[in-house]
């Protein structure tokens, strides 16, 4: 059965590209591994592909009739906030990283994740900007050993 599938590219932080592709989950996610493999630095990065079959989306109660037919394919549950909750599988695909001290940074990824609604497409964008954002705290850290240093 071919479904549509959102394909988020995040960099450093930032939002890059948001497409639709259309297929079997498993093609798509391969096609989008040799796209990012050719964008991959051999001798700069790791490349990594990494399955969530469950990622958390969260929306609020109370939910329209069309959305409950969305997010029950998706083990839809209750929280006890007063919030509706479902996973969606996410395929995060990373060709651009490094090691800062003792953390892995993904610098540049695609995210690969089937089309819901509006709220899980926010939600996975989410996920890819902030999977590429560099820890500021980290920064800041470092910043203030170097000064300690030089003392």
């Amino acid at each position: 059965m071919s479904s549509q599938f959102m394909v988020i590219r995040a960099k450093e932080g930032n939002l890059v590209s948001k497409a639709r592709a259309e297929g079997e989950m498993k093609e798509v996610v391969k096609k989008i591994v040799i796209e990012a493999l050719n964008l991959w630095a051999v001798d700069n990065a790791d490349f990594t592909v990494i399955r969530d079959p469950q990622y958390p989306v969260t929306a609020k109660a109370p939910i329209t009739k069309e959305q409950y037919d969305l997010y029950s394919k998706y083990d839809l549950q209750r929280t006890t906030n007063g919030s509706v909750m479902f996973y969606v599988p996410v395929y995060i695909i990373s060709f651009d990283n490094m090691y800062v001290e003792d953390n892995y940074l993904d610098k540049e990824v695609f995210v690969v994740a089937p089309v819901v609604d509006q709220i899980a497409e926010d939600v996975i964008a989410e996920l890819a900007v902030e999977s590429t954002k560099q820890d500021v705290t980290s920064e800041e850290d470092e910043g203030k050993e170097e000064e300690d240093t030089a003392k």
